[in-house]
């Protein structure tokens, strides 16, 4: 979707080699070489970080936050099949679903993050009252609220699709060579 004004965005994907000539291969490298989150390896990941930015205006005892920026650094995992081999066209037409449904995943989460850098442009935008050194504390504490908030939503969104099941399941249902 489109970025919200005064977002940026650094997105970066990185990828993993599998090797594997059956289901039974490609799930072991799955398991075996996905990335690592949360205590255990996943098919793909997605990792973000926010930062922000503004100016205070305004004298010693009044401010205000002008032109705040938010800078959303994403990257996701994924894995990249490299078959030996011709592979089967089930096992070919699996992993194209797979890979469907993880993207749809993934990018879900990059959305969740790039939509909370908007957020908090919009919260800090035009805050103000009170001495500088208040008004940045309290806006950098507002930033940080939002961005626990993103976290959150980040968490329901993996537990209201499986960690990606549901999408997967979606991208036209994975049937099992």
């Amino acid at each position: 979707g489109p970025v919200p004004s005064g977002v940026t965005v650094d997105a970066q994907i990185v990828y993993y080699d599998v090797n594997a000539m059956s289901l039974g291969e490609m799930r072991q490298a799955l398991a075996s070489a996905g990335p690592q989150a949360q205590g255990r390896r996943w098919a793909a990941i997605t990792t973000w970080r926010l930062s922000w930015t503004y100016r205070v205006a305004g004298t010693a005892t009044e401010c205000e936050i002008r032109e705040p920026q938010v800078r959303v650094a994403t990257s996701i995992t994924f894995p990249r099949w490299s078959p030996a081999g011709q592979p089967d066209t089930t096992l070919a037409a699996w992993w194209d679903q797979l890979n469907a449904g993880l993207s749809q995943h993934e990018k879900g989460h990059a959305r969740l993050a790039v939509a909370a850098g908007g957020r908090i442009v919009k919260a800090l935008d035009g805050m103000s009252g009170g001495p500088c050194d208040a008004l940045r504390t309290r806006a950098d504490d507002a930033a940080r609220a939002l961005s626990r908030e993103m976290q959150l939503a980040q968490q329901n969104y993996d537990v209201t699709t499986r960690h990606g099941q549901v999408q997967i399941l979606q991208a036209t249902r994975l049937q099992t060579p």
